[in-house]
């Protein structure tokens, strides 16, 4: 049976003197525990400390592996070039929209590579062919690259719990393009919100030209699958912390603490993410405007230390402490201070008694990936444990505001907002919290930490178990099946599209022109006997004739305007058609292509097309789609079809098709076997046939809907082209093909 391998930046445990394993709680752990896993766990992460502060690393290890960890080890260089340079000091900051925080070092860079690498052997020692892989975080987007083709059917999950930036921001990192590739070679990528997971996509498409579909993409022969899985909360342990038959004393001790105060809550960890001086800020301001509640109200600032030591965080710490003793040195009286900060964690049940007691949490980070925080205290408000039930403020550029529309969601960044919004916060009535509270809290607790784990990781099972070199279309099947009809006589016929099928794209078309393999592997296809094979594009019959002649091959241009048998002679028309259409398109589409720049019409002798490929991706996409709409109002008493292809908008002539042509030459070359495969709308004409008495078999190259029976990339095809010459090679002796 497969079995699960975590991997996180740090192991979820704690080494004691003697190398003994004690487990920490946690957001992942948490998640694990309460999914009801039925499998062998094993989990992969650093131990937390540098190699040259342990006393003996084999012992470690050992002892690790006895608890089902698998320890990855880092010496002081690692730590501050990967943990604390690159990925916290470059990625961290970038991520979170503060650009002018990033940091960038060459040195830094080579630290994550070689730590990543540390990673994927750390999981190749224990991983058996099969087995479900999730990684988790910023600290390994190179990771899931470097685990394909390592174990056959290893499936490879990703989530990322940070925010995805948009892909201005993240084209600023010079190392832009690894970085997408390694996340891709995950099966199941997530994100907490669908933002996110837009600027993901956005970045496929800008930095390495890359379409996507929401819900995923073809790439290098394999489905990825793109997911929004918000993650919930720990509600099980909450729950279980205020069940404790001592809950009730510890809730007692911290309302005594109140001493009557309305407590305003906030717990963070302490990181300049989170905007901690912005918030007091507003706890200033809120004080100077209400001198009438200066001796009612209680700030408490939970502030949990975060990576002391760094310059940046040590600086931090000491600006709050700072201006929290100012705050409370003008506005303070003797025996209460209104602001007070306790720069430490608590345990569960007190951090349960905080959120109870809590009148307000303020939860205002100026970037957060989600905020747990949040979630965490609106579970906790029972309504018999608090004299007023709670309200949440949340900053609307955390996670979580998207699933917690009933909170009062603020600009962190605007002082008068959140400062309005604490006032508000203390004057709403009863009635309206209670709604408020129960409106969030039925969600909540339905949508916990271990369903969103159980939910990833069924998507993560349902990925094919199959071997890194085949595709959803199992390619040596396919291909052997064909070989084995051609060897009982039976005549087959190979209609393949060109560009994005054969040929992936390039920013000017003309340059699109064979690689070395392609042309000796079609020549060596139309030499077999009993096999007939057309290159069907919509290029014009100059390109085609040019890089594809003399092969054997027959050429079709311009989407089944005109063909060449065998490649070689006079080319000859399908259909005689009209067309005096084109007057009435050309104006329209030469206008669209001086708003919109690098964009060109092409004329064909059955077609206009409008080309985007070099135009900015979204805008250029956005244009397209405006047009295709404004085409199909013009063409409408016209006698042509318009297709939205692949960064092009084509206009042609409605007697012209791919599929009526395949269908032709079906007839003509007497096909018992037929095999089409194209990748856009313009070649689902060939793809929907259904030919009377032949075996029709039809393949779509990338996304999109389509009523092909198979689905796989440029890789994925050519696979298949290699794998049937190779069968029929096997099947025929070695001198009949390609001779």
């Amino acid at each position: 049976m497969a079995k699960l391998i975590m991997v996180s930046n740090r192991l979820p445990v704690v080494f004691g003197a003697d190398s003994a394993v004690t487990r920490t709680a946690g957001g992942l752990v948490s998640a694990l525990k309460g999914a009801g896993l039925d499998c062998e766990q094993l989990w992969v992460g650093w131990t937390g400390a540098a190699d040259e502060d342990l006393e003996n690393p084999e012992v470690v290890r050992a002892s690790a592996r006895r608890e089902g960890f698998v320890p990855v080890f880092l010496n002081r260089d690692d730590i501050a070039s990967f943990y604390e340079g690159y990925a916290n000091a470059t990625l961290w900051p970038l991520l979170h929209y503060m650009v002018e925080r990033a940091t960038f070092s060459k040195d830094w860079w080579n630290a994550y590579q070689r730590v990543n690498g540390k990673f994927a052997e750390a999981i190749m020692e224990v991983a058996d062919d099969g087995d479900l892989v999730w990684i988790h975080d910023y600290h390994l987007f190179l990771l899931p690259a470097l685990l394909r083709g390592r174990k056959q059917g290893l499936r490879v999950g990703f989530f990322l719990h940070t925010p995805f930036c948009s892909s201005e921001i993240f084209r600023v990192l010079p190392e832009r393009v690894p970085l997408l590739e390694g996340v891709l070679g995950a099966d199941v990528i997530g994100f907490h919100t669908y933002n996110y997971l837009r600027h993901f996509r956005s970045s496929l498409l800008r930095v390495i030209g890359l379409e996507t579909e929401t819900e995923g993409m073809w790439h290098n022969g394999r489905e990825i699958r793109l997911g929004v899985y918000p993650i919930g909360h720990d509600h099980a342990g909450f729950d279980h912390a205020m069940r404790r038959d001592d809950f009730p004393e510890i809730l007692a001790r911290h309302r005594a603490d109140l001493g009557g105060k309305r407590l305003i809550l906030n717990v963070e960890r302490l990181d300049y993410t989170k905007g901690l001086p912005e918030k007091l800020a507003a706890m200033r301001k809120f004080l100077e405007q209400n001198p009438d509640k200066r001796a009612d109200v209680l700030f408490v600032l939970v502030a949990v230390p975060s990576r002391q030591g760094v310059q940046e965080y040590d600086a931090l710490t000491e600006q709050v402490q700072r201006e929290v003793g100012a705050i409370n040195g003008e506005f303070g009286r003797m025996g209460h201070a209104p602001v007070q900060l306790l720069h430490r964690s608590f345990p569960l049940e007190d951090l349960a008694a905080f959120y109870a007691l809590a009148e307000v949490c303020l939860v205002t980070p100026l970037r957060d990936g989600m905020n747990l925080v949040a979630k965490e205290f609106v579970d906790c408000q029972h309504e018999e444990l608090a004299v007023r039930p709670g309200v949440l403020i949340l900053s609307e550029f955390a996670g979580a505001a998207q699933e917690l529309s009933h909170a009062l969601q603020v600009n962190p960044h605007d002082v008068d907002d959140v400062v309005a919004a604490i006032g508000r916060a203390l004057e709403m009535p009863d009635d309206e919290r209670r709604l408020r509270i129960g409106m969030m809290q039925e969600r909540l607790r339905k949508q916990d930490c271990s369903v969103w784990a159980r939910r990833f990781l069924r998507e993560l099972g349902e990925v094919p178990a199959r071997n890194e070199r085949v595709p959803v279309m199992e390619m040596q099947p396919l291909a052997a099946m064909l070989a084995a009809q051609v060897q009982a006589g039976r005549k087959l016929g190979l209609f393949l599209d060109y560009d994005g099928t054969l040929r992936g794209f390039v920013d000017v078309p003309d340059d699109a022109v064979p690689d070395a393999e392609l042309r000796p592997l079609l020549a060596d296809l139309a030499s077999c006997d009993h096999v007939f094979l057309a290159v069907v594009s919509g290029r014009a019959p100059y390109f085609l004739e040019q890089h594809l002649g003399g092969l054997g091959v027959t050429l079709v241009a311009e989407h089944g305007y005109q063909w060449l048998d065998g490649g070689k002679g006079e080319w000859a028309l399908f259909n005689a058609v009209n067309n005096e259409w084109k007057s009435a398109v050309r104006e329209h589409l030469e206008q669209t292509s001086l708003l919109t720049p690098g964009t060109h019409v092409e004329e064909k002798q059955s077609a206009l097309v409008w080309h985007y490929r070099q135009a900015d991706p979204e805008f250029g996409l956005w244009r397209a789609r405006g047009l295709m709409h404004e085409l199909t109002a013009l063409a409408a008493n016209l006698p042509v079809v318009v297709h939205h292809g692949q960064k092009m908008v084509e206009v042609s002539s409605l007697l012209v098709s791919k599929g009526e042509a395949v269908r032709f030459l079906i007839r003509h070359q007497g096909c018992d076997i037929a095999l089409a495969a194209g990748d856009d709308a313009t070649d689902e004409t060939m793809i929907a046939l259904e030919p009377d008495g032949v075996e029709f078999i039809s393949v779509r190259i990338g996304t999109g809907s389509t009523r092909a029976r198979y689905r796989t990339d440029l890789t994925g095809m050519r696979m298949l082209l290699t794998e049937l010459r190779s069968a029929l090679k096997s099947r025929t002796g070695p001198n009949e093909v390609g001779a």
